[in-house]
């Protein structure tokens, strides 16, 4: 029996690539997938019978309301947050809207999401978060989404320990660049250089084996099959 059999697993950001193709995996493995996003109107065609709420990651009140009312007020087994956004350009290029946005979607809300883990989480459950490469780097022309990246896995570091004494595992998700579209729907600048990245699907069947397989890392390293 895989392990996500009859498991409640709530995705936020199912909009994207990576959370749609989260969401429809971990639905072909037996879980009671429910959905957190955005903009609805974006949502694919096949994941619309899902549950579904409203809600904007840098908001917790808006987050804390949304879990609540695609779970019906019950504890769920898993969370994963496959929320983001990207901007480019050198620190005295980016706006100041702009790079509060980076902020406040990478860092704030995985903080948001991090503070709801303790009281919407069965014990034995799991918190993952997709912080990215960016998180370990710092790259020229890409400063605010590295510092917002790293701000996020320091978080999720931090959320390790203290959900520890619950058993609630956290995994920080910190895959290579993986070829989902985003560089392209950048709020602002131009995206460098890159070579190309990982596909979704090999970074999405990564993430789900390591969560079934009781992992509670994954670094840039361990996506290194995906990439050969």
């Amino acid at each position: 029996m895989s392990y996500f059999a009859n498991k409640t697993v709530v995705v936020l950001g199912a909009t994207g690539i990576l959370g749609q193709l989260t969401a429809h995996d971990l639905r072909q493995r037996g879980a009671d997938v429910r959905l957190i996003v955005r903009s609805p109107n974006s949502l694919a065609a096949a994941l619309r019978d899902l549950p579904v709420a409203v809600a904007d990651i840098t908001k917790r009140g808006e987050v804390a309301a949304a879990l609540t009312a695609v779970s019906q007020g019950q504890s769920v087994d898993g969370i994963i947050n496959c929320t983001g956004v990207v901007a480019f350009g050198n620190f005295s290029e980016l706006s100041d809207e702009v790079a509060q946005e980076v902020m406040a979607v990478n860092a704030l809300g995985v903080i948001n999401v991090i503070s709801l883990a303790t009281t919407s989480l069965n014990p034995e459950g799991f918190l993952a978060s997709f912080t990215g490469v960016a998180a370990d780097m710092t790259i020229a022309g890409m400063g605010a989404y590295c510092a917002s990246k790293a701000a996020a896995k320091t978080a999720m570091g931090v959320a390790a320990r203290e959900l520890r004494r619950q058993k609630i595992r956290v995994l920080d998700i910190r895959a290579p660049h993986t070829e989902t579209g985003l560089i392209t729907r950048a709020l602002e600048g131009t995206a460098p250089k890159m070579p190309e990245g990982l596909q979704p699907q090999a970074v999405i069947d990564r993430v789900l084996d390591a969560i079934a397989m009781g992992e509670k890392d994954l670094p840039a390293e361990a996506f290194a099959a995906q990439s050969n």
